[in-house]
This record gives structure tokens, C-alpha cells and sequence, in this order.
């Protein structure tokens, strides 16, 4: 069986290494034959060369999408119009997965297309994963092919990764990003600079070398992303960052910084909002900030909390090894390929 894996992005952009690459290896030992490929290359790009890589590309990723018995698709919608030809030839299965929420992107008739084209792939489709529970609802009338799952993320090498944190006289609270989503915790920076006033505080931002802001109190720590960086310093947090914006476009997002935490056993202070609102009454974890107003109080008892901290932490790995690991992914993915995957309930 032929399986043809498109991805919104290069293997350097984490969502797609998490929901494409690094599965390549598996499903060749389980004896597809694999190809791959993804809408944006390497690096950020100014939009004339991806333009130039689409038209350049584009033969391939037909020639490929053909062939196949099989298609993934990680989120990427430019492949819309193979989608509505996918029966013709052969019963050709295919499978559109994405946690960002797609269809929100761009203002005026760019996001009224998106949408549309987003709800023309869900009919076509044979099997739609969702990371945010909420476009379950949306997509109610095709709920016979919905499929649900948090992450995935690679639990067992985090896991591994792991090491007891010692007492270094500061609570280390972190986040995993990049410049495009810094916007979203730009907002707590004000908020942690005054609690390092009164409590010893480390503050490491993966992802950026700088932020608007100038910290008067709080030690601040920049950190460039790469892959073996990530998984040897994302455990060493003792509390992680995850903030939601009080928009609607927020009720849609997905939550990969979330999973990471849960895998490295880092226990997190989170909007209840969305998808952060769903994970942690699902797993009882984390430490839910209800308003926007709340945000002090809670980063606070968090850092004066070490006992809940450490309980968590156990909690966490365990909740990502039973529902967001890559085993668990890899066992349902195989399920959707070849169809004896149930529907959600």
C-alpha cells in the first residue's frame, strides 16, 4: 500500500515534525511505501519564493497524490481540488489532520474562503483528526468520520530526558515558542518582573532572542530553538506558560505547547479557555487561570505551591504516555489508515 504524507510545513516546523516526520520511519516498518513532502520549505521564506516553490512543487505533489492508496493531509489546503477527484481511479482513502485552526487565518473573503474550503475537505474526506474538541460540533453533520486526539507528542523521549530537579534557590518558569507566538505571553512579562520583586524567579523563553519588554527584576533567559534543545531544557522548567487571548479566534486553537509540558513533566499555568479549558478537565491537571485578572494570582500560588508541583509533575508524564504519546497515536493512525478506527463518540 502506497501512503502519500503532506505537511504543512518542513521538518523544522514542530507541529508538522510532530504529526509527519517523525512517523515516516514507523510506517515504513509496517510496510507502506512512504512518500512525503510538505507546502513550505525550510526556514522562513518570503512569500515569492514559496510561491515559486508551490509552482515548482505542485507536479510532484500530483504525481504523488495519485499514486497513492492512502493520503495524509497535515492542514495545508492547496490540495483541495485533488480531494474532490480522490475516487477517481481507485477507492483512494483520504485523511485530513490539524490542530491550528485553518480555516481562521486572514481577515474578510480570505477567511470566508478558508472556511469554505476547510468544510469542503471535511466532506470529502474519509477521516478528519481534530486537536480542539470544538470543531466536533461544527462539523456535526460529518460526525461519523471525526476523529479526536490530543497532540501527539514524543512522551518516551522526553520522558527520558527527564531529570529531578535540584533546589537552585529560583522557581524556573518557562515557554516554548517562536516570534510569531510570543504575542500571546508578552502580556504576563509586566506581571512576572514584579513577582520576582518578592520571589526568586528564572524566566527561559525558547524560541526568541528578545521581547518587548525590559526586566527590571526578573533574570530572563533566551534560548534559540532546535529540536535536541528542546527536549533536554523543556523538562528542566518548574512551571510552563500557556496563555489564550480573550478572542474567539482563541476557542479554536490547538495546544501543542501544552502537550510538551505534560510530557516533560512540567506542571503549567493555562487560560481556561478552549483547548486549555478541555485539557485540564479532562486530566484534572495545571493550574487554570479563569480571567484575565486572575493571571498574578495564580502564576503566584503556583510558584509558592512546590508540593502540587511535584505531584503534578508524576501525574503529567503519565496522562501524556496514556493519551498524547506517540505510541497512542501510532496505534490509532494505523486504525484510520486502513479503517477499523471508530468513529468519536
Amino acid at each position: 500500500m502506497r501512503i502519500f504524507l503532506f505537511a504543512i510545513g518542513a521538518r523544522d516546523r514542530a507541529s508538522s515534525r510532530l504529526r509527519v516526520w517523525d512517523h515516516l520511519a514507523w510506517l515504513e516498518g509496517e510496510g507502506f511505501k512512504v512518500a512525503a513532502d510538505s507546502f513550505a520549505g525550510p526556514g522562513r521564506i518570503p512569500k515569492v519564493a514559496l510561491l515559486r516553490r508551490v509552482l515548482r512543487r505542485l507536479p510532484i505533489w500530483i504525481r504523488q497524490f495519485w499514486r497513492a492508496d492512502v493520503v495524509l493531509i497535515q492542514e495545508s489546503l492547496i490540495l483541495w481540488p485533488l480531494v474532490l477527484l480522490a475516487k477517481v481511479g481507485k477507492r483512494r482513502r483520504v485523511i485530513f489532520d490539524f490542530s491550528d485552526p485553518v480555516d481562521r487565518i486572514g481577515v474578510g473573503w480570505r477567511r470566508r474562503l478558508r472556511s469554505r474550503l476547510l468544510a469542503l475537505i471535511v466532506k470529502r474526506a474519509d477521516i478528519v483528526i481534530v486537536e480542539n474538541r470544538s470543531y466536533l460540533s461544527r462539523f456535526s453533520s460529518q460526525s461519523t468520520k471525526m476523529r479526536h486526539f490530543f497532540g501527539p507528542v514524543n512522551a518516551s523521549r522526553y520522558a527520558a530526558s527527564r531529570k529531578v530537579k535540584q533546589a537552585e534557590g529560583k522557581v524556573r518558569i518557562g515557554w516554548t515558542g517562536s516570534p510569531s507566538t510570543l504575542p500571546f505571553i508578552e502580556p504576563l512579562l509586566p506581571l512576572l518582573d514584579e513577582i520576582a520583586r518578592r520571589r526568586p524567579i528564572q524566566l527561559v523563553l525558547m524560541g526568541v532572542s528578545a521581547a518587548d519588554y525590559t526586566f527590571e527584576n526578573a533574570e530572563v533567559i533566551f534560548v534559540p530553538w532546535d529540536e535536541e534543545r528542546e527536549f533536554s531544557l523543556v523538562p528542566s522548567f518548574d512551571i510552563g506558560l500557556f496563555r489564550l487571548e480573550p478572542t474567539e479566534d482563541s476557542l479554536w486553537r490547538g495546544a501543542g505547547k501544552l502537550f510538551i509540558y505534560c510530557a516533560a513533566g512540567v506542571p503549567f499555568v493555562a487560560s481556561d479557555r478552549g483547548i486549555a479549558s478541555d485539557l485540564m478537565h479532562t486530566s484534572q491537571l495545571g493550574f487554570p487561570v479563569q480571567r484575565e485578572d486572575d493571571w498574578a494570582a495564580v502564576l503566584d500560588d503556583a510558584i509558592g505551591n512546590s508540593d502540587r508541583r511535584d505531584r503534578q509533575a508524576e501525574q503529567l508524564v503519565d496522562y501524556a504516555r496514556q493519551n498524547l504519546s506517540y505510541e497512542r497515536y501510532r496505534r490509532s493512525l494505523r486504525g484510520w489508515i486502513d479503517g477499523s478506527a471508530e468513529p468519536v463518540k
